[in-house]
């Protein structure tokens, strides 16, 4: 099985997973109706964009979103706050973390951190944006930011754990990398080297003439 068929089929894992857990979900009374505000499932869509990439990442956590609002797991605040996580994934990340490249536990738990915060202020600002088109009363809608404030913090934190978990987990099974833990394009080993040989050469011929 090639590395791009079997990425595909992680892929393909990812957004399975997401749409079963969005079932899995707390909801909590808001004056302005009941909104489902604590769900899991996108996690492992954001997680996916780490483990696979940002390109099949982000098919996969798109397709969920909709599949989970067709399914009325998600409403559109949930999912346009996805995608402004996404958004924040791909600008710390970008593409100079390729599957070839190890990803630590360091790096993942400061990713997670940026996952939770990003999270936790996007939903707040929806929220409140979303109560003040409702009421037209900036009073009230704050008021409703801090009714919504511990049960979003709560899914912050959850998101904080679980993206970089699973996105850890998953590029165990995704990074191109040898056996040593060096990345699998050796050439760029071998030029390195052939520079380094052929810089002290000319450092010699240089003493030697002076």
């Amino acid at each position: 099985m090639t590395n791009e068929v079997r990425e595909w089929l992680i892929s393909l894992a990812c957004l399975v997973v997401m749409v079963i857990v969005s079932f899995v979900q707390w909801r909590f009374a808001l004056p302005m109706g009941t909104i489902g505000i604590i769900e899991v499932g996108g996690a492992f869509g954001l997680a996916a964009m780490i483990g696979v990439g940002l390109f099949k990442g982000g098919i996969v956590l798109v397709a969920g979103a909709l599949i989970m609002m067709l399914t009325e797991t998600a409403d559109w605040i949930l999912a346009l706050t996805l995608l402004v996580v996404a958004l924040a994934i791909a600008a710390v990340v970008g593409w100079r973390m390729p599957l070839d490249i190890h990803m630590s536990a360091s790096q993942g738990i400061t990713l997670g951190l940026i996952v939770g915060l990003v999270y936790l202020l996007t939903r707040l600002v929806l929220t409140v944006l979303y109560a003040y088109l409702l009421t037209a009363n900036w009073t009230v809608s704050f008021g409703f930011g801090k009714i919504a404030l511990a049960p979003v913090l709560l899914a912050a934190l959850l998101y904080a754990a679980i993206v970089p978990l699973a996105g850890l987990g998953v590029r165990h099974f995704t990074e191109h990398l040898s056996s040593g833990g060096r990345p699998s394009r050796p050439g760029q080993w071998k030029l390195t080297l052939v520079q380094i040989k052929t810089s002290n050469r000319r450092n010699r011929e240089r003493a030697l003439t002076l």
